[in-house]
C-alpha cells in the first residue's frame, strides 16, 4: 500500500512540474515579441484585424503596412496611460500625420465606453481601436499598460517601450524605423 502511495504521489509532482514548465514556456513565449524588439531582432508584428473604439470600422496590421506605425497599447483605467496620452497626441500631430508615420492607439482589457470616454477626455485624434477580449494585447505579449511599439514599413519592430514613453525616445525610434530596411 505504501508502494503505491509513493507512486501516486511521484506521478502527482511530475505532472504538476509539466504544468510548470508548460505556463513558463507559454508566458515565455508571449513575452517573446517585445524581447526579441528590444533586442534589436526586428521581429515581424502579430496580426490583427480590430473594430475602430467608435464602432464605424476597422483597421488590420496590414493597414500598416508601408507606413512607419506606432502602435499604443492602453487602457482608460491605466494612470500612466493617463500621464501619456497628451504626449502620444501631440506626437501624433506634430510628427506622425505631418510625415506619413501612422499612430494606432489599442484599447485593451477596458470597457469600450470608458475608453470612449478616455479618448474624448484627452482629446485623442489618432486612430483608435478597440482590443474586446484583450486576445491582441495577448499576442503583442503586452504585460503592462501603456506599452508602445514602432514598426518599420515592412511591419517589424524596431522599438519597444514598456511604460510611458518619451517624446526624444519616441523621434529617435521613428527616425530607425524610417531607415529601416
Amino acid at each position: 500500500m505504501k508502494r503505491v502511495i509513493v507512486i501516486g504521489v511521484a506521478v502527482a509532482i511530475l505532472a504538476l512540474g509539466a504544468v510548470l514548465v508548460r505556463a513558463v514556456v507559454s508566458s515565455s513565449d508571449a513575452r517573446g515579441f517585445p524581447a526579441q524588439a528590444a533586442a534589436g531582432e526586428l521581429p515581424a508584428a502579430p496580426a490583427f484585424d480590430l473594430e475602430t473604439l467608435d464602432g464605424t470600422g476597422s483597421v488590420s496590421s496590414a493597414d500598416l503596412r508601408g507606413s512607419v506605425a506606432v502602435v499604443n497599447f492602453w487602457a482608460s483605467w491605466c494612470d500612466p496611460c493617463k500621464d501619456e496620452a497628451p504626449l502620444i497626441e501631440d506626437l501624433w500631430r506634430t510628427e506622425g500625420e505631418p510625415n506619413g508615420v501612422v499612430f494606432l492607439g489599442i484599447d485593451t482589457q477596458d470597457l469600450r465606453e470608458d475608453a470612449r470616454e478616455f479618448a474624448q477626455t484627452y482629446g485623442l485624434t489618432y486612430p483608435l481601436v478597440y482590443d474586446e477580449g484583450g486576445a491582441v494585447g495577448r499576442a503583442w505579449g503586452v504585460g503592462a499598460f501603456p506599452e508602445t511599439f514602432v514598426l518599420d514599413r515592412e511591419g517589424r519592430a524596431v522599438a519597444w517601450f514598456p511604460g510611458v514613453v518619451t517624446a526624444e525616445g519616441l523621434r529617435e525610434a521613428i527616425a530607425k524605423a524610417e531607415a529601416s530596411g
